[in-house]
């Protein structure tokens, strides 16, 4: 199911709350008085003769124009028996088009396009690329193109290919812990007439009955013009834009008119409970209410419930449960409010041995008190503040998946404005305690619910063209693109401070790297640093978690903790007016730290809890093992992140507060600061905040290094009726530091970087074995490795290993990149610059690398010409120094009863089976 824009900009992660027993709301406060001019998107609007609806929104920060083009057409638009039609449909979009016979996702990486992508949910299909304005004309071009002119280019084989695809999609996702549950949820709450009572991607049986007939008409009736918003968002002016436009869509003809139902809430005439087996390591409970449709206020309403409930750790829900009685590891609630109706969900994942029961019992104790006495204000008021700090991050963004294109097509789309979002934040603005109580107690007090235990015309006319559509319009010269300065200073006790301004959005962001990561854990001591770090804001000396939390959220701040192979990261997200207040918080968080014996104890049982789930998955699984067959057990590199059972059960909490003594040092620190701030406003708040930390430098970390490794062996680890195999590809590459690094880039993104990949072409695009494959060498500052993950389907296991291994020789020399494939990695890897550093989120992670890598301060400023004038015998040259072939081990996890006798009629070496923890089975 869907999760709307307008939704999530009001409330982003919605997750769960807890306020004391017995508290009564406050007296009603006045509504918020809230100026919404930062909040909004200008744009002008247009509408075609043929139907088409043109929105146009002007940002020339950078040389880039985000393309979104929304079809008012999803699942809800299938019947039964033919269902999944829709996602199959986005999927041929992919395929080129009657005058470009071309795969669009080639043409897109040829011409730089970024964040590109397709989507489908119960109410729409997306598109969206974010292109450099050089490549704006050939991409309005494409997207026409398929618009109009893609039924006579559709064929049986390509037919084939793509439900086969769609198949493989549909295979992983079910293969995920929980991913059934979506599908058995939808069948209990809707009656089987109703079009959300099918899951989008559709029933096997329907994708593979669904003839070439059924997806041309399923074309003709949905994909015209009239049915269509088209969103251009970046570096152009309204007039250039229409213009364009009308240049290549106008001779489009509409599609016929289409009945729509405006909305269809079904309810339940009893509770219903289903309970389900599946290849998890923890109970989960998922309750389900019936609630309002898309762009109801009673939905943002709702919205703020789940908000109260599970939204941060003083959250109601979330005290209860994981904090105060300790019966389960995680609970988040949300509201989703789609075209045909909504749902209202109550999630909770469970400690090993807990009663269901007790567990309900105090989900309706908790629900029952918040319907009967309502929020309380306080509540209410750090709620509004998150959404607002939320939604001021969304509109940061340009384009991609949810950024400011997106959020204009969705309210043009399901609101008819495309600043319909606007009224949500008047009504938040303006939402009162009694509001939400009301609304609240309307939809769920009394509602019967489904509980799942896993054990949604004008006359038109088509104008006229000249355009030669046999002509390919040509791409203009990449634009320049420039990286701002990284502006160096350092406090007195030795913390460096790297700034990066960047003045779109009143945001900052602050990231605090420590010279720690997994690579200070010792063997005995392997998931330390992460557990440490993951209690670094439960408490500090003068507030506890919940207080903390408290009032991180009253500044409409975010802290969040990352622990890398290398680094150890604290990362700040907040508002520029309350960046002081909330850097205040941050150093307390990493000064003061007081690791809680009972919060220690709480978080060592749910790592234990999460390390079970890594090892549920496949590629958890496969990850949490190749690092030790690369490396070995004792190695910086050769240890989970998380750790292992009997070492997080071993740990004490005397061992993280010596770990945070030891090396959280100002001295081998970095405090990387981006966004709506300069150096002479920063230094005096990090002297108030940072400048008591004492001095000092942290420990030598042992080294990384590690031999060549020994090919000739596979592992193999049991997932018994798995429907898909891990396969995993190895082996210890060249460190970091290397002459021919740069053109490595290049080459790995075309081996298995994007989606047009050698490896993803092979095993997806052609063979249809596979949802995605990625491969790459890792980003640590010592020995890399080169690795390659290709999820297949299992009858396909021994096949796609020849495959892989073919591919790999390849890079490795003897296919090496040339010709066309040289030029056009070249182009992809020059044209998608503009929108690489687009957010500070992006500017961040760049100086983070520098950091890590350290890497010189103009490395980003000089990348962009050194990247273009990397030559073809340089790509070709530096290939085979870091991939050797007959280095590689291999790992594949899947149903070994069904694939071992393949792995070993290749005859690559030793096969060696291993448990869940990579022990060798006796």
């Amino acid at each position: 199911m869907k999760r709307t824009l307008r939704v999530s900009l009001l409330a982003a992660l919605v997750a769960s709350a807890f306020n004391p027993a017995g508290a009564a709301p406050a007296a009603a406060p006045k509504a918020a008085v809230v100026d919404l001019k930062p909040y909004t998107i200008p744009y002008q609007k247009f509408t075609l003769q043929n139907g088409l609806t043109l929105i146009v929104h002007e940002d020339h920060s950078v040389p880039l124009v985000s393309v979104n083009v929304w079809y008012h057409v999803g699942s809800r638009n299938e019947k039964r028996g033919k269902t999944g039609f829709a996602h199959l449909f986005e999927h041929f979009f992919f395929n080129g088009s009657e005058n470009y016979p071309h795969g669009f996702r080639e043409a897109m990486d040829d011409l730089g396009a970024s964040s590109r992508n397709g989507t489908t949910s119960n109410d729409r299909t997306n598109f969206y690329e974010d292109v450099p304005v050089s490549a704006l004309d050939r991409t309005l071009y494409l997207e026409a193109d398929r618009m109009g002119f893609l039924a006579n280019y559709i064929n049986k084989e390509m037919l084939e290919r793509e439900r086969g695809v769609v198949q493989n999609e549909k295979r992983q996702g079910e293969n995920q812990p929980y991913g059934r549950v979506h599908i058995e949820e939808a069948q209990r709450m809707y009656p089987a007439s109703h079009p959300y009572s099918w899951p989008v991607i559709g029933y096997m049986e329907d994708l593979n009955a669904a003839s070439l007939d059924d997806i041309k008409e399923w074309y003709r009736t949905y994909y015209g013009p009239n049915n269509a918003v088209l969103v251009l968002a970046g570096d152009i002016k309204p007039e250039q834009a229409l213009a364009t436009v009308k240049k290549y869509f106008d001779g489009i003809p509409p599609g016929p008119p289409l009945v729509r139902t405006n909305s269809w809430i079904p309810t339940l005439d009893r509770d219903i409970r289903d309970e389900m087996e599946d290849q998890v390591a923890q109970v989960r409970i998922q309750r389900s209410y019936h609630a309002p449709v898309w762009g109801d206020p009673e939905t943002l309403r709702l919205s703020i419930l789940a908000e109260v409930l599970t939204g941060s750790k003083s959250a109601r829900l979330t005290k209860r449960l994981v904090y105060d009685k300790a019966l389960a590891t995680s609970v988040s609630a949300r509201a989703d409010g789609n075209e045909l109706a909504g749902t209202f969900a109550i999630r909770a994942t469970l400690k090993q041995g807990v009663d269901v029961a007790v567990v309900e019992r105090e989900i309706d104790a908790v629900v029952d008190e918040l319907l009967a006495q309502g929020p309380t204000a306080e509540e209410l008021a750090r709620v509004r503040t998150k959404f607002f700090a939320d939604a001021a991050r969304q509109i940061e963004r340009l384009g991609g998946g949810g950024g400011r294109s997106g959020l204009l097509a969705e309210n043009m789309m399901f609101g008819g404005s495309p600043d319909a979002y606007l009224n949500d934040l008047r009504a938040l603005a303006a939402a009162q305690p009694a509001d939400v109580k009301a609304t609240s107690n309307k939809w769920l007090h009394g509602a019967h619910h489904y509980t799942m235990v896993v054990k949604p015309f004008p006359k038109l006319a088509a104008g006229k063209t000249a355009i030669d559509r046999k002509v390919l319009p040509p791409l203009g010269e990449a634009p320049a693109v420039s990286f701002p300065a990284m502006q160096r200073a350092r406090l007195a006790n030795g913390l460096n401070v790297v700034l990066i301004e960047r003045h779109g959005a009143p945001i900052v962001n602050a990231a605090l790297s420590v010279d720690a990561g997994a690579a200070s854990d010792s063997a005995a001591k392997s998931g330390l640093a992460s557990l440490a770090l993951e209690l670094l804001d439960k408490g500090t000396k003068t507030r506890d978690a919940f207080q903390l939390s408290n009032a991180l959220e009253t500044q409409g701040a975010q802290l969040g903790t990352t622990t890398q192979a290398d680094r150890t990261l604290v990362r700040l997200q907040s508002t520029a007016a309350n960046f002081g207040a909330s850097l205040d918080l941050m150093a307390d968080a990493v000064l003061n730290a007081s690791f809680p014996a009972e919060q220690f104890k709480l978080q060592k049982q749910r790592r234990i809890a999460q390390i079970a789930q890594e090892k549920s998955s496949p590629a958890g699984s496969a990850q949490r093992v190749m690092g030790g067959l690369l490396y070995g057990a004792d190695n910086a590199y050769g240890k989970p992140v998380s750790g292992d059972d009997k070492t997080v059960e071993a740990l004490t909490r005397d061992d993280l507060v010596n770990w945070h003594r030891d090396w959280f040092k100002p001295g081998s620190s970095t405090l990387v600061v981006t966004g709506d701030t300069t150096m002479a406003k920063l230094m005096p708040m990090l002297e108030a905040s940072f400048g008591k930390w004492a001095a000092g430098s942290a420990p030598v970390k042992p080294s990384a290094a590690a031999p060549a490794t020994q090919g000739k062996r596979v592992y193999l680890i049991d997932r018994p009726d798995a429907p898909q195999s891990m396969i995993v590809a190895a082996h210890v590459s060249l460190p970091h530091g290397q002459p021919e690094d740069l053109a490595m880039e290049p080459v790995m993104q075309n081996f298995g970087g994007m989606s047009t990949s050698r490896l993803n072409r092979n095993l997806r695009l052609d063979k249809h074995w596979s949802y995605g494959t990625t491969a790459g060498l890792t980003n640590v500052r010592g020995q890399r490795a080169f690795t390659v993950m290709a999820p297949v389907q299992t009858d396909k296991t021994k096949e796609a290993m020849l495959e892989v291994a073919k591919e790999i020789k390849g890079v490795a020399g003897e296919r090496p990149l040339a010709g066309e494939e040289y030029a056009s990695i070249m182009r992809n890897m020059t044209s998608r610059l503009p929108a690489r550093f687009e957010s500070i989120d992006a500017l961040e992670n760049a100086a983070l690398q520098s950091v890590n890598l350290r890497l010189p301060d103009d490395y980003w400023t000089n990348y962009a010409s050194r990247i273009s004038a990397l030559t073809q015998a340089q790509l070709a040259d530096a290939a085979p120094k870091y991939i050797h072939p007959e280095q590689v081990v291999w790992l594949v996890v899947g149903d070994v009863r069904k694939i071992e006798a393949g792995v070993r009629e290749l005859g690559w070496g030793e096969v060696i089976k291993l448990d869940a923890n990579g022990q060798p089975l006796k």
